[in-house]
């Protein structure tokens, strides 16, 4: 099969296996939400950074080096599995024994049992993510999903019961044990693929020498987006933690979806034509203005229907997480701008780059976690919107040494594709704020009515003012059948 075909089956199954999970994982959240008090969900957002950080650790990024090596072998996979598990278990302990340390830090004692046995989690994660990323380097995508799939739909079952027979936070806990279990039994049976335990160290040095770089700017990037659950449980309160995860967590729904869908096809086959400049940055180009249509248009819409949504799906005691999640939603709009520039320098195998940007993006948000964070929630929130800009000029700057796109071309290129939404943004935020139109509607006719405005207006206006999006949209249509998305192989 073709890079072609490969590709554009590759985005096909990643998409089913995307919208399949994120829709099985958005149902099992909105039930958990009417079964789990907010408090409860705050204790796990407390300690979801200490998984974070085992997880970076545990993987050294070297399984980013194997999706982007020429031929990796049988002793490359295997090497790369053995260190992965061996300091897996080693930060288990870790953890286990500092646990009690992190629980006098929140003044939370139920956090010791909670993480001692969270934690597990990063040892099953170590057991598939080789076998996970064979198949993401042969392009082969219609396995994770057949993976994926199941193991959140008995996961989620699984919490849902143990919500219902009041185990709180735990049902939490066992159902992200349960999906890794899962995950790791049908990856084994579906690669048989059965690691060596021999450990090259020619092939560990290759592997660690891309990697850890990876893992530094990983570990930094985890930890700050991870520490404002830590900063609002220890200044605020279990509660605001509880609203402030469950709004990122609704804004990452549609983000994630989409940029994994693409960043799992995309990654390896930006890899793939690395040493073709024209080629990548035709690829680029096309994959940055369809994921910054998609998410630009989502995340204004998600902005406007904020209220109904959360009223209407988790009911009304969410509703204070309402102007979290939205200021969140315009992170989410600069997503697509940093996560594919930052590509770029790692196909390019510029990782010295990519954490020299990594420590500089994350310094400004803890200098900006420091500045605003007696202030209070929304501040902190307001600065990582600000972050997130300052991120795209960063992200942009490094990524044109390489692929000749610069600033003057992405802004021009992001403006076009963004102004039919902002438009349809401003006319329907006019209406609802000055003339108050949706006063007399209860949620769910809220949301089908500014719902349906905001499509129609954006619609219009992109067929009106012929927009790039709108024409690579219609080029795919037609040339997917044709396996010719990314042009000449």
């Amino acid at each position: 099969m073709s890079l072609q075909k490969k590709a554009l089956s590759g985005v096909s199954w990643t998409f089913l296996e995307q919208f399949g999970s994120k829709a099985i994982n958005f149902i099992v959240q909105i039930v958990l939400a009417r079964l789990i008090a907010p408090e409860e969900f705050g204790l796990l957002g407390m300690i979801l950074i200490f998984n974070a950080i085992g997880n970076s650790l545990s993987d050294t990024g070297m399984s980013q080096s194997l999706i982007r090596s020429d031929k990796p072998d049988e002793e490359d996979f295997s090497t790369v599995f053995s260190i992965n598990f061996t300091i897996s278990f080693l930060l288990y302990w870790i953890f286990f024994i500092i646990a009690p340390y992190i629980s006098e830090f929140y003044e939370q004692p139920r956090l010791t049992d909670l993480i001692r046995v969270y934690s597990i989690v990063i040892i099953i994660s170590s057991l598939f993510i080789i076998q996970k990323t064979r198949l993401t380097y042969e392009l082969n995508f219609k396995y994770q999903m057949k993976a994926q799939l199941p193991a959140l739909f008995l996961s989620g079952l699984t919490g849902i019961l143990l919500a219902y027979l009041d185990y709180g936070v735990w049902a939490l806990v066992y159902m992200q044990i349960v999906n890794g279990l899962f995950l790791t039994i049908t990856y084994f049976l579906q690669t048989r693929w059965i690691p060596n335990v021999k450990i090259n160290r020619s092939k560990l040095k290759e592997h660690f020498l891309f990697g850890y770089k990876l893992t530094l700017a990983g570990i930094m990037s985890r930890i700050v987006k991870n520490i404002f659950p830590m900063v609002i449980g220890k200044y605020y309160s279990a509660a605001m933690v509880g609203y402030y995860t469950r709004a990122f967590t609704m804004k990452e729904l549609p983000v994630v979806t989409i940029s994994n869908t693409l960043d799992k096809v995309v990654y390896p086959l930006l890899a793939k034509i690395k040493n073709d400049d024209r080629q990548l940055k035709a690829a680029y180009q096309k994959i940055q203005i369809l994921s910054l249509f998609v998410l630009s248009t989502i995340m204004l819409l998600l902005i406007l229907i904020a209220h109904p949504l959360f009223g209407f799906l988790l009911g009304e005691k969410w509703l204070p997480a309402v102007p979290f999640f939205q200021l969140l939603c315009i992170t989410g709009i600069f997503y697509p701008i940093n996560k594919y520039n930052s590509n770029i320098l790692k196909v390019k195998g510029r990782t010295d780059l990519y954490l020299k940007m990594a420590i500089i993006v994350n310094i400004t948000m803890v200098l900006g976690i420091i500045v605003t964070v007696e202030y209070g929630i929304i501040p902190l929130i307001l600065a990582q919107v600000i972050n997130s800009l300052i991120g795209v000029g960063i992200n942009i700057y490094y990524a044109n040494q390489f692929i000749k796109y610069p600033y003057i071309e992405q802004f021009v290129d992001a403006f076009k594709t963004a102004l039919p939404g902002l438009i349809s943004f401003a006319l329907i935020f006019y209406l609802i704020e000055f003339y108050n139109i949706m006063k007399d509607f209860n949620y769910f006719l809220e949301l089908l009515i500014i719902g349906g405005l905001f499509m129609a207006i954006l619609i219009s206006l992109h067929f009106l003012f012929r927009t790039r999006a709108l024409k690579e949209i219609h080029l795919i249509l037609k040339l997917v059948p044709k396996g010719k998305m990314f042009g000449k192989s």
